[in-house]
């Protein structure tokens, strides 16, 4: 039958696309919902409101008046405009969740735009433009990481459009393609302003195609404006004083030390790989079985099909084996890359799809429509379940000093407690407080397990005493 006969299961594409955004509903609200954030994306949140009320600036920005009073950890371009959100929507607890949500939300569609120029040959390719959604979405580090308000959702969304922005430069005239090019570039710095240097594996997206030749495919053009708008970022930055200055400060702390291995390590060299196989492709795999056994068989994709996916594979590569160079590794570093293994995924599954498809779905749209309903409602329901919640403890025991706490101020803490990053991180995004130990404060905070003599003896407390957070107020 020719590809562009009438098919069974044409027009099932809005279906999908509802069952589909359904799924990625149900990953992210029940958590999203929840008081509760990993200490990274809570601190990333705190160091944005700061950057929104005026403490720091966008290449200095702060996080605590006694920790990272200038924080040169990652670059800033992900604080900066997640401070945009608070500027606009005032210091709620919401804000950072809503902004992390609509990265994932605007990372789909640009996932979905990037199946339909790259399967443009396809007739049918509208129709299945959820499918590589779908096999994100399967990836449990992807939902992760954006509940976790982790940097990686902002530098996945820039760096998945700067392969956008190739795959339009790839069939355009020389002109257009190298005006894509240069907006492939410019993502590609916004990538590397996000979180580092990993997102510029889309410069490897030139070589990876020029091995997969096409009949009008003009890679040449999409080169030259993507290198071309790459350097000329790369040489702005270090021509201004701030850029260059945070930026040298960023690799000297950051880069280089966690590649000589004096930053955190991970419990193995290869994790990255281990995480690759076992977080991701295995995930797929799954996705993929299930389209198998709806159809009862396996279509085999053509080879021109298995070409073009060993070119997305070998670009998430680009952007998953470099990490090998440093000792800290974890699996929220792959969630860029991920786009790349979701569009070949769908592309070696779409022959199979299909047939199952136009087996299982031609009579039972209402059951996919009536899937997507049930999906969002058990969503909602399962925003209640207080085991989804994180830190549930501690911030009942912020809840209960909420009334009191001098917000904007430094209080004092025992040396033990200094560790306490996540105490630190709740602090400060909750309440605008430091912890320093032998602060100048009128205000101590003892914990349960500070040990005995290091609370001041003219401190007295002003909260339960046998709380596991007490806030005392001194005088000397």
């Amino acid at each position: 039958m020719p590809l562009s006969s009438p098919r069974p299961e044409h027009g099932f594409g809005a279906s999908f696309r509802r069952l589909t955004a359904a799924v990625l509903f149900a990953t992210l609200v029940p958590r999203l919902a929840q008081r509760g954030l990993f200490l990274d994306g809570l601190t990333y949140a705190a160091i944005a409101r700061n950057l929104a009320i005026g403490q720091g600036h966008v290449w200095a920005p702060s996080y605590t008046a006694t920790l990272y009073p200038v924080f040169y950890e990652h670059p800033p371009l992900a604080f900066w405009l997640q401070s945009l959100w608070f500027r606009a929507l005032g210091d709620h607890a919401f804000v950072e969740r809503i902004y992390a949500a609509t990265t994932a939300i605007v990372t789909v569609v640009v996932l979905a735009l990037t199946w339909r120029r790259v399967q443009r040959a396809d007739p049918f390719a509208r129709e299945y433009d959820w499918l590589p959604a779908l096999f994100w979405v399967a990836v449990p580090v992807v939902s992760w990481s954006v509940v976790g308000n982790m940097l990686e959702t902002t530098m996945a969304l820039f760096s998945s459009a700067a392969i956008l922005a190739f795959a339009v430069a790839l069939d355009s005239s020389v002109l257009g393609g190298i005006v894509a090019g240069l907006a492939s570039g410019l993502c590609v710095g916004c990538a590397f302003l996000s979180k580092g240097p990993v997102g510029l594996f889309p410069l490897a997206a030139p070589v990876v195609f020029a091995f997969v030749p096409r009949p009008g495919r003009r890679v040449w053009a999409g080169w030259v404006g993507q290198w071309g708008a790459a350097l000329a970022c790369g040489l702005l930055l270090l021509a201004a004083a701030g850029p260059r200055a945070s930026l040298a400060h960023y690799v000297q702390q950051q880069v280089l030390a966690s590649v000589a291995g004096q930053r955190e390590t991970s419990g193995s060299s290869l994790t990255i790989v281990r995480v690759l196989f076992e977080g991701v492709w295995l995930p797929m795999a799954g996705a993929y079985a299930v389209a198998v056994w709806a159809a009862r068989t396996v279509v085999r994709p053509s080879a021109a099909t298995w070409r073009e996916a060993g070119a997305w594979t070998a670009l998430g590569l680009a952007g998953t084996l470099p990490i090998l160079l440093s000792s800290k590794q974890t699996g929220h570093y792959l969630v860029p890359a991920v786009p790349c293994f979701a569009i070949a995924a769908a592309m070696l599954a779409r022959p199979t799809v299909a047939a199952a498809l136009a087996a299982k779905v031609a009579h039972r749209r209402r059951l996919i429509e009536c899937t997507s309903l049930a999906i969002v409602i058990a969503a909602v329901a399962a925003a209640w379940l207080p085991a989804l919640e994180r830190d549930g403890q501690r911030i009942r025991d912020l809840d209960a000093i909420a009334n009191v706490v001098p917000q904007g101020t430094t209080l004092g803490i025992c040396p033990a407690t200094m560790g306490d990053w996540g105490l630190h991180a709740w602090f400060e995004r909750r309440f605008r407080v430091s912890l320093g130990v032998h602060a100048q404060s009128a205000w101590f905070l003892k914990t349960r397990d500070a040990p005995a003599g290091c609370v001041p003896a003219f401190c007295r407390p002003i909260t339960n005493p046998d709380g596991a957070l007490v806030l005392m107020t001194c005088r000397s």
